[in-house]
């Protein structure tokens, strides 16, 4: 695990508490109907029954207990410990079966050892990632032959532009490179809780750069969809808010 990893990781322990308490993720209103996985991922998966999925970057394990009360066969996998504590109190207090596993995203197909049928990776995840080339290739590893593999992100373009009036500004490189350093008592979800952990290393991956690290791992891509901002995902009319990637593993 490399240091920027590490910062990210702390970060993620200490700030995972604070995020099962928030309206953000109202895990009250989940233990009660765990039906709720979002669009456009609902839609864009299609049926999961039966299925096994490896969830990357799962976080507090939401959408791995979504999925699985949808009767897939799935297994979380984060970072962080903390987080992944919560997902296990939340798949015991539901009664839905789900494995959680702690591995850094890079080094998930050493850690599980096993090939599934879907991998799944959601909705804020490349922002953590420092080595797109392993991510791809790693994410193609956990794949058996011919099986699908999807990606919900937010659109680079939405991390580099800042709204203002009249216009935008550019606030970093759409072609990313060297992380960008965060240091803030919060997060997409909170404000102002009294984090001691508050740096975080985040990377821009431009949209083109992700797909064809897909490609070169092996994985043929069916479609590529941008979407715009909606409830569950805010940004700015006219742009794109987020963007999906869905392909399979070459063979059958």
């Amino acid at each position: 695990m490399n240091e920027h990893t590490k910062i990210n990781q702390a970060f993620w322990d200490e700030v995972a508490p604070h995020h099962a308490r928030s309206e953000f993720y109202a895990v009250e209103r989940f233990v009660a109907d765990p039906d709720r996985l979002a669009e456009p991922e609902r839609g864009e998966l299609g049926e999961v029954a039966g299925r096994s999925i490896c969830h990357l970057q799962c976080h507090i394990g939401l959408d791995s207990l979504a999925l699985a009360y949808r009767g897939a066969e799935v297994t979380g996998v984060d970072l962080s410990a903390e987080s992944l504590k919560i997902g296990r109190e939340l798949a015991a207090r539901t009664g839905i079966p789900a494995t959680f596993v702690q591995s850094d995203v890079l080094t998930a197909a050493d850690t599980l050892a096993t090939r599934y049928d879907i991998v799944f990776t959601t909705r804020g995840v490349l922002m953590w990632v420092s080595d797109l080339t392993a991510w791809a290739r790693t994410c193609a590893r956990l794949l058996r032959p011919g099986g699908v593999f999807y990606l919900l992100d937010v659109h680079p373009l939405a991390m580099v532009l800042e709204e203002r009036d009249p216009g935008f500004r550019l606030t970093g490189s759409y072609f990313g490179g060297e992380p960008n350093v965060v240091e803030a008592d919060a997060s997409y979800a909170v404000r102002d809780v009294g984090l001691t952990h508050r740096e975080t290393h985040e990377w821009v991956h431009p949209v083109g750069a992700v797909v064809s690290a897909l490609i070169e791992a092996g994985i043929m891509i069916d479609f590529l969809h941008e979407h715009p901002a909606h409830d569950q995902a805010p940004g700015t009319a006219g742009l794109p808010a987020l963007y999906s990637v869905r392909g399979r593993l070459a063979g059958s």
